[in-house]
């Protein structure tokens, strides 16, 4: 698990129980102010995810997992004076996480969200209808202010203003949480939009956050991978298109998690 800034912010995590493991990416919040005082909207989601996972039975279905987190995280705006109403009208402030979560005792990998899974040579995801579409316009505006001389890459890892011209439409998928896809934000979450992938015992599992552009089978490959794409494509707008860039100081365009197992 490694933070884009620091370990101290990153807003991914990592669970191993004696039966689950999960990894959980907690989203780059939108919100103009956090719901506490003392962390940002996405790590506060995956510390209230890393609970419910650390207290989960060991037999629970995947509908189980799906509301007993849901409630997690109710409690939580209740905690804080939130109501439903205001999180309806403004999706973007709510705690919200995608989670990648394995249970030994269904033989099963859940994905609420964007997550990844390695399992064998097949590459499982489930991610938001619309974030391709969005990376793509930020690498359109980003190649346009590059080639007319109005930004360069260096400004553009200072302030991403390509990034600032997408963030409405960013806010604007949010609508679309556990309606169009799947994740945990405190509202029921549809379970046809969980991905559910059977595991057969003696196999090797990757779970991972979509911080590892190109998920491989081992840490060290996918970690290469990662730092070919951000030593040529910086601003993530060719090789690899994303809706945020690798900012001055950063190590990288997210945050990551990667835990590879046996079953």
């Amino acid at each position: 698990m490694t933070g884009k800034r620091n370990q101290e912010t990153c807003e991914d995590g990592i669970v191993a129980t004696a039966d689950h493991v999960a990894v959980i990416d907690g989203s780059t919040s939108k919100a103009a102010h956090p719901l506490s005082g003392d962390m940002s909207n996405g790590r506060l989601a995956m510390t209230l995810v890393k609970e419910v996972v650390n207290s989960l039975p060991f037999d629970a279905t995947k509908s189980d997992f799906c509301r007993l987190v849901t409630q997690r995280i109710r409690d939580e705006y209740q905690r804080h004076g939130v109501t439903r109403e205001r999180l309806e009208a403004h999706p973007e402030e709510r705690l919200t996480a995608s989670v990648g979560i394995f249970s030994r005792h269904h033989g099963e990998v859940w994905l609420v969200g964007d997550c990844q899974c390695l399992y064998g040579s097949t590459l499982y995801d489930n991610p938001k209808p619309a974030e391709s579409g969005i990376a793509e316009r930020r690498s359109q505006l980003a190649h346009e202010l590059l080639s007319s001389g109005m930004a360069t890459t260096a400004s553009l890892r200072e302030h991403d203003i390509a990034r600032d011209a997408i963030v409405s439409l960013i806010v604007d998928s949010c609508h679309r949480q556990n309606i169009d896809f799947s994740v945990v934000d405190g509202f029921d979450i549809p379970l046809d939009k969980v991905k559910t992938i059977s595991i057969t015992r003696g196999s090797d599992i990757v779970l991972a956050t979509d911080g590892y552009p190109i998920l491989l089978p081992t840490l060290e490959e996918s970690e290469a991978a990662l730092a070919h794409i951000i030593a040529t494509d910086p601003l993530c707008i060719s090789l690899h298109k994303a809706t945020k860039c690798v900012l001055s100081g950063n190590v990288s365009f997210d945050d990551r998690s990667y835990v590879r197992f046996c079953y």
